[in-house]
């Protein structure tokens, strides 16, 4: 396979709506997960390890990122006396089961 095909290729995405993360004197990680309200568990499915420097530039990143979207989308709520986090997963996730047909297919070629 091709430099350029592998380019193309389409990145695997997992919902994650439960992360922790941890480091030693070498390196970060970040455990993700999705917590399921049916069964109030956590299913923990991928491990970023990443070094110091890019542990920290990963976090300038989210940061940066999350000013933008509250730019466009207002301030995201974080006072967690108001706030109770596994509701706004549950939330989420209903949301997410909602919207998960809202992409037309786009495999076939339109006709005219």
């Amino acid at each position: 396979m091709s430099a350029q095909a592998k380019g193309k290729r389409a990145r695997e995405g997992r919902y994650a709506n439960y992360f922790e993360v941890g480091h030693n004197a070498f390196e970060f990680y970040v455990d993700f997960g999705q917590y399921d309200p049916q069964s109030e568990k956590v299913q923990m499915h991928t491990r970023i390890v990443t070094s110091p420097v890019y542990g920290k530039l990963l976090g300038e990143t989210l940061a940066s990122s999350v000013q933008s979207f509250e730019r466009e989308h207002g301030p995201i709520p974080l006072n967690t006396e108001e706030l109770d986090a596994m509701e706004m997963v549950r939330e989420s996730l209903k949301e997410r089961r909602s919207t998960r047909n809202v992409y037309p297919d786009t495999s076939q070629s339109s006709r005219s």
